[in-house]
């Protein structure tokens, strides 16, 4: 789950206040144009690029500011098509 994720390139804004959840032990699908911030969300909830604000929990626990490796540890991924 995440809860107002904002998260930024350099000084471009990506993501504006997005908060998505998703049901644990469920396949979830993002879709939406190019340039829509899928990948990006995907990459903030992951650790890969993380966000400036907001708050992300996984499996009950928070992970907001975990490196990547921890997150994985916790069982989470995704992959891109």
């Amino acid at each position: 789950m995440s809860e107002g994720l904002h998260t930024f390139y350099g000084k471009s804004h990506i993501l504006h206040g997005v908060s998505l959840e998703a049901a644990e032990g469920q396949v979830t699908a993002v879709l939406g144009r190019n340039g829509a911030g899928k990948t990006t969300t995907l990459r903030s909830l992951m650790g890969l690029t993380p966000p400036r604000n907001g708050r992300i929990t996984m499996f009950g626990t928070e992970t907001t500011g975990w490196p990547p490796f921890w997150v994985a540890a916790l069982g989470a991924g995704f992959f891109q098509i």
